[in-house]
């Protein structure tokens, strides 16, 4: 079958996992807050889930959230320079693996569709329009603007819909992460496991990729062959 579009997860695939590229940026948040580390970690860990489904439409607001839950009030400038902190971290988590420009680049030239979905707090959507990925992807799609995150069908059905695709044109390429394909799969798209380094060691998450039984790639070059396949 030909394919038309190719939909893109985003960390894991495009860019590498999050977790393992943000370094410090937790230890310094919480240095710039004035703030224990081990109880301002714990408790932004809790926010997570809030972060994806966009329930903060500001990293100030997520912070003083968690803030306010320690009963500490930061000053303005010590809450700017968490902030930027952390915006400066995600910025170095959005370069690219090696192969993604290229791939992307050469997708566009042969006229596909190219699409991305991404489970991302709200950071993502701010920074994209600096990243090299914003002239290459027609309409992408965060969890955090759409209050909706995978594996829920109908951020899928949204990602098709803004490309004007349907599902059954669609491949979808992602790291596996929180039962991503199996969900891409029932709504009619043709999940792809991009294999990590990482889904060996990052426990429940990614159990989905070490069962994986369909079709897997190593790089996403190997895309370009999907697509003609």
């Amino acid at each position: 079958m030909k394919f038309k579009t190719v939909i893109f997860d985003l960390f894991g695939t495009l860019v590498d996992d999050f977790v393992s590229s943000v370094g410090q940026m937790h230890q310094e948040m919480a240095a710039a807050l004035a703030l224990p580390y081990e109880q301002f970690i714990r408790l932004w860990g809790q926010t997570a889930k809030l972060r994806i489904i966009g329930a903060f439409d500001t990293v100030e607001a997520n912070i003083k959230y968690v803030c306010d839950t320690m009963n500490v009030h930061p000053g303005a400038e010590q809450i700017s320079n968490a902030v930027e902190i952390r915006m400066k971290y995600i910025r170095q988590a959005l370069q690219p693996r090696p192969d993604a420009v290229t791939t992307l680049r050469q997708l566009k030239e042969q006229s596909y569709k190219i699409g991305l979905l991404s489970n991302c707090s709200i950071e993502i959507p701010i920074l994209w329009p600096e990243t090299t990925f914003a002239n290459l992807v027609k309409s992408p799609v965060f969890s955090s603007r759409e209050h909706l995150k995978k594996p829920d069908p109908r951020i899928y059905h949204l990602a098709c819909e803004r490309l004007g695709a349907t599902p059954e044109n669609c491949l979808y390429i992602a790291d596996g992460e929180d039962h991503e394909l199996a969900a891409a799969a029932k709504v009619g798209l043709h999940p792809v496991l991009i294999r990590t380094s990482v889904q060996k060691t990052s426990g429940g998450s990614h159990q989905e990729a070490r069962e994986w039984q369909d079709t897997t790639i190593a790089g996403l070059a190997e895309v370009l062959n999907l697509v003609n396949s």
